[in-house]
């Protein structure tokens, strides 16, 4: 198929930007997503890139699902096969899963969900012998899920106050818990794979020469963690493509910036 057909000027020019790091802002109901699709199209179609060293990351299982649909229907399901696409923690997840011994984890983990999370928080507190009505669970989690959110490990939290050295201890061992139970929470994806790139040149080198092209949809809603880990990724190629609107940013809550 005409991949340009449908597209106006300025979607046609995104699709079909050279290499480098492209930006694309665009409002409400313009077609970001559209334009992601076409242009991991194009790149297989028409640049004859190989679908394996292209990385593609949404935010949500039902646009990775949507896209990926998408992109089956215009190049059809082989051509799609090797194609890296999914949210930013299922695809740290499966490096992760690769990458075990290095980033020092067990090839096993488990990833725990919101719930289980919090019930190790609890038990942390309890630990510790501290009240849990005047340290309130859920508030010591948010508290923890930002710092990591900003690639700070429990020995490098800054306290400031006293209700922030109750947080540290209760990171630490928090920490401690997840290790002992085999588990990661969803913000220890991001941050172990940055970490991992960080401690590792050789297994970054390895991910920078397979993942020749990065795109990104939402990019207004990367936090840091994200943001460390696309610079890592296209650090070699610089093939970096984002799609945005910088008016529709809704995770400020949780560390987009």
């Amino acid at each position: 198929m005409d991949l340009l057909d449908g597209l106006n000027n300025q979607q046609q020019k995104a699709v079909t930007a050279s290499d480098g790091p492209v930006l694309v802002l665009a409002g409400p109901g313009s077609g970001k997503t559209r334009v992601l699709t076409h242009r991991v199209a194009w790149l297989v179609q028409e640049l004859d890139v190989a679908p394996w060293r292209i990385v593609a990351v949404t935010f949500t299982n039902k646009a990775a699902r949507e896209m990926r649909e998408r992109l089956e229907r215009i190049l059809g399901p082989s051509r799609c096969r090797g194609l890296t696409l999914g949210t930013f923690h299922a695809t740290c997840a499966r490096i992760l899963r690769r990458e075990a011994d290095p980033a020092g984890i067990s090839r096993n983990y488990a990833i725990l969900d919101s719930d289980d999370q919090l019930r190790l928080i609890k038990q942390a507190i309890r630990d510790l012998n501290l009240d849990d009505k005047r340290y309130r669970p859920q508030a010591v989690h948010g508290a923890i899920s930002r710092a990591k959110n900003e690639l700070i490990p429990p020995e490098a939290y800054s306290t400031g106050s006293y209700y922030g050295e109750i947080v540290k201890r209760v990171y630490e061992r928090y920490q401690a818990l997840l290790v002992a139970n085999s588990g990661l929470d969803f913000d220890d994806l991001l941050m172990y794979t940055v970490q991992l790139f960080a401690q590792h040149p050789d297994v970054l080198a390895k991910y920078q020469e397979r993942y020749r092209y990065v795109l990104v949809d939402e990019f207004q809603d990367t936090n840091q963690a994200q943001y460390a880990l696309l610079r890592q990724l296209s650090g070699r190629h610089h093939n970096l493509f984002c799609v945005a609107d910088e008016d529709q940013s809704i995770y400020a809550w949780r560390g987009a910036d």
